[in-house]
């Protein structure tokens, strides 16, 4: 960790905005070129072997198991097939009225951050996704990390807000942490939460 090394490089040919990268592929969300599929099986040699190219603009990827989750921003939620990974394709979506930022899946829920609001959407039938439940935050929800109970949502300039989801038709929120800056995206480990916060740097709560 100490001296951290490129060994290869796969330039995508639009805004590589996120990725995620479970066994042998990373799933690149790539903007408005959609959704990048790179076999990385030998780091040193990434290749590109599928395409999904999504209605809207691809900023965030989750995938777990055989779908791919993509927040598309104006296109709401994609759930993509990637069970082939060289010939993926659409199995259902949700677009709610706002711009989807980021998405995180737990359980059967996935977890949208949209310019309005946190939005739990029922993923258990991929092809049939709907809204459950929704929580409006001050600001804009930008990043979305999920632990037990909790939703841990970076709210843009009103910073990070904790939701309870135990109840995931009625979320509420039970604490909040200002940022000086403008939270964009938020991971967890154990008791900590590590907030990317824009032009204030790493913050950790």
């Amino acid at each position: 960790p100490a001296a951290p090394a490129v060994v290869a490089l796969y330039d995508t040919p639009g805004t590589a905005y996120d990725v995620a990268a479970p066994g042998t592929y990373a799933y690149v969300a790539d903007a408005e070129s959609g959704l990048r599929i790179l076999d990385v099986s030998n780091p040193a040699t990434p290749s590109e072997i599928g395409v999904y190219d999504t209605p809207g603009f691809a900023q965030s990827v989750m995938v777990i198991g055989s779908y791919a989750y993509v927040a598309d921003s104006g296109s709401g939620l994609r759930i993509v097939d990637v069970s082939n990974p060289t010939a993926p394709f659409e199995a259902g979506f949700y677009d709610p009225s706002g711009w989807v930022y980021d998405v995180t899946v737990s359980g059967t829920y996935a977890y949208l951050g949209d310019n309005a609001a946190l939005r739990i959407v029922d993923i258990s039938n991929p092809a049939a996704p709907f809204e459950v439940g929704s929580y409006v935050t001050p600001g804009n929800v930008h990043g979305v990390s999920v632990a037990g109970n909790y939703a841990y949502v970076a709210d843009g300039e009103d910073g990070l807000r904790i939701i309870n989801v135990a109840n995931p038709a009625a979320p509420t929120e039970i604490s909040f942490y200002s940022m000086p800056g403008y939270a964009q995206g938020v991971a967890l480990a154990g008791d900590y939460a590590y907030v990317a916060d824009s032009y204030s740097g790493l913050h950790i709560i």
